[in-house]
This record gives structure tokens, C-alpha cells and sequence, in this order.
């Protein structure tokens, strides 16, 4: 083979490898998760759905996609993680009813990782837990019966009325 052709062969191969390895290597992700919006909320779930992302975004074959969350409830901070399978919707399950979660989506590869911007929401109120046996105080008198009770432990929500039912 003459030496310019063989030049060349050379050129086009090296072209290809390089090629080839930029295909391969992986960098961090173009941007976290896009238009993350909260497309359902229940008092116990929340259904996120989010711009679905490619080998553009990624950067990488090998991805994880998380959710991280947190809220307060009793004056507990709750937090935790969530692995996502791959698609462009999740259900976030075993939240409490009527809590303020904060939360976002975050893409990561072997290389590094990328945000989405923080959602802001609330869970919907629920049915109020019990009230205390232990609490409860009568008194009765000739026309009227007298009672008294603490809220439930876990009001789930704004409590506006209160049923008493005679058994």
C-alpha cells in the first residue's frame, strides 16, 4: 500500500477509535430532570411525571434516577430516598396526610449527577385517628350530659366537627 494511502487508512481509523471512545466514555449529565410536576395528589401518595430523557441527557448507558424527599409530622423530620425505575412517572407511597413534602428528582451516572428544581406540595387530609379513651371525661345531670376530650394524636388535617353518636 503507498504511503499516503496508508496515511490515510491510518487517519480514518484513529478518526473512528476516537470516535468510538467519546461514545463509550461517560461525562456528567446535561441537566437534572425536567418539568418535574406533581400530576396527582392523594393524603398518603404523590404522583410525580417528568420530561422523559435520552442518551443526549444522560450522557451515560448506565443511569440512576432517585427521588429524594422530606417532611415534618409531630415534630419529626422524616427523609428519605427513592430509586426510581426508568420511565417518566412514579408514585411516592406512605406519606402522611396533611404534610408539607419537599422534594426533587435527581439523575446521576458513574460520573456525577444533576438536580431537578425542588417541588413544594401537600398531602390532602385524611380521617382523624382516634381519640384517646383515656381522655374522654363525662358528667351527667338531670337535662344534659357533660363531655370532654383531647384531639386524636394524629388529626390528619384541620378538624372542624366532632360527632358524638349515643350507643
Amino acid at each position: 500500500m503507498p504511503l499516503a494511502k496508508m496515511q490515510q487508512h491510518c487517519i480514518a481509523e484513529l478518526c473512528f477509535a476516537e470516535c468510538f471512545r467519546a461514545q463509550i466514555r461517560s461525562e456528567d449529565p446535561v441537566n437534572g430532570p425536567q418539568n418535574v410536576n406533581v400530576v396527582d395528589i392523594r393524603a398518603r401518595q404523590l404522583t410525580l411525571q417528568w420530561e422523559t430523557f435520552g442518551y443526549a441527557v444522560t450522557r451515560c448507558h448506565s443511569f440512576n434516577l432517585t427521588v429524594q424527599y422530606q417532611y415534618v409530622f409531630n415534630q419529626q423530620e422524616f427523609a428519605a430516598e427513592e430509586l426510581i425505575p426508568t420511565s417518566s412517572h412514579y408514585t411516592l407511597r406512605g406519606l402522611r396526610p396533611f404534610v408539607t413534602v419537599r422534594l426533587r428528582l435527581v439523575l446521576a451516572n458513574p460520573e456525577g449527577s444533576k438536580e431537578s428544581e425542588e417541588i413544594v406540595k401537600q398531602t390532602e387530609e385524611d380521617v382523624p385517628g382516634p381519640i384517646p379513651m383515656e381522655s374522654i371525661q363525662t358528667g351527667p345531670y338531670e337535662e344534659k350530659i357533660f363531655m370532654q376530650w383531647k384531639a386524636p394524636n394524629e388529626t390528619n388535617g384541620v378538624i372542624t366537627l366532632y360527632e358524638v353518636r349515643k350507643c
